[in-house]
């Protein structure tokens, strides 16, 4: 059981409030670091989990990828009960859900797109073919240093359905006019170096979605875990600066 990742919630004092949703097959604590420093320009962050991640291998076996949206869905309302506003965002998947939840419903007051994927990189293991018969990839902790070893907790045996699932989000958001209902604000972060979501993916969604107010922000490296690496810092003092010309919090 992934104990280290249970719910988080950050409380801040500028009464917004932010969930954020981790990548496939990893869990809450994936989101910590960025969260913490949201909550340092004074928003109340709750890193959460994705429907069947966050307790044991198995549970994402009976999961499927609508769970995993109305799980945000579910997330985001009970974050609104105690804020009046809130944005909804997360890293690959977690953004993908983001997205998905904003074209479903007209009240979500922005969303924080990292890293999601429209293409997944055809070389990368979420994209492979496995076996029928093989239920299991199993892809261990090593060569997890610093940060990522302490924040970036993944099943080490993953279930292959898993990546049906996302690809099954992925297909949904590829839909013709889904993407085009999300007229929420939106800023959507994309690496060049991305070797998870094919980088054409931050531009694709930017052009395809009606919000008057969309900002993309492109760096050349900084990988698909952003909010784990050196990335972070621009990435959140670029977030922080939209989020300021949203609600003008530190003017």
């Amino acid at each position: 059981m992934m104990h280290t990742n249970d719910q988080q919630l950050f409380y801040g004092d500028n009464g917004i409030g932010i969930v954020l949703i981790h990548g496939v097959t990893s869990g809450c604590a994936q989101m910590v670091p960025m969260g913490r420093m949201l909550q340092d320009y004074g928003y109340s962050v709750h890193c959460v989990n994705i429907a069947g991640h966050g307790t044991y291998p198995g549970e994402l076996l009976r999961t499927s990828w609508e769970d995993a949206v109305d799980k945000a869905w579910y997330d985001y309302d009970q974050m609104k009960a105690n804020y009046d506003k809130v944005y909804i965002g997360g890293l690959s998947m977690g953004g993908c859900l983001s997205l998905a939840l904003a074209a479903r419903r007209s009240d979500i007051d922005g969303v924080i797109s990292i890293s999601s994927p429209l293409y997944l990189d055809p070389e990368c293991f979420i994209a492979g073919e496995y076996p029928a018969e093989q239920t299991y990839f199993h892809r261990d902790m090593a060569g997890k240093e610093g940060t990522a070893r302490r924040y970036h907790i993944h099943y080490e045996d993953i279930p292959i359905k898993v990546f049906g699932e996302l690809k099954g989000l992925i297909s949904y958001l590829n839909t013709p006019g889904v993407l085009e209902k999300v007229d929420c604000p939106v800023f959507i972060a994309q690496a060049l170096d991305d070797q998870i979501a094919q980088p054409a993916s931050g531009k694709k969604i930017f052009d395809r979605i009606s919000a008057a107010e969309k900002y993309l922000y492109e760096v050349p490296t900084a990988g698909h875990n952003m909010p784990m690496n050196e990335g972070r810092f621009g990435l959140v003092q670029s977030i922080v600066a939209w989020l300021d010309r949203m609600d003008g919090i530190l003017s």
